[in-house]
């Protein structure tokens, strides 16, 4: 199981404020799925508007990253600029 750490509004919108929890995941993608399938809703505003930070790294296009349970996983807004 991998431990994924969110925000704490995204955390009360979707998981009754766990702030941690945890899924079954090889890979982003998987960890997305997983997230949706557990908390829903969850998984689709990863997709629109929130980043995913792996071991102190905000990756672009995270989905096929490899996460396993020493991975240190961060679900964040995504910072707008311009």
């Amino acid at each position: 199981m991998i431990k994924v750490a969110l925000t704490s509004g995204t955390a009360s919108q979707y998981t009754d404020g766990k702030t941690e929890v945890n899924v079954e995941a090889k890979n982003v993608r998987q960890m997305v799925a997983a997230l949706e399938r557990d908390f829903p809703g969850l998984g689709t505003e990863i997709q629109q508007s929130m980043s995913v930070a792996i071991d102190g790294v905000i990756l672009p296009d995270p989905y096929l990253e490899a996460v396993d349970e020493d991975s240190e996983i961060f679900i964040l807004p995504k910072i707008g600029g311009g």
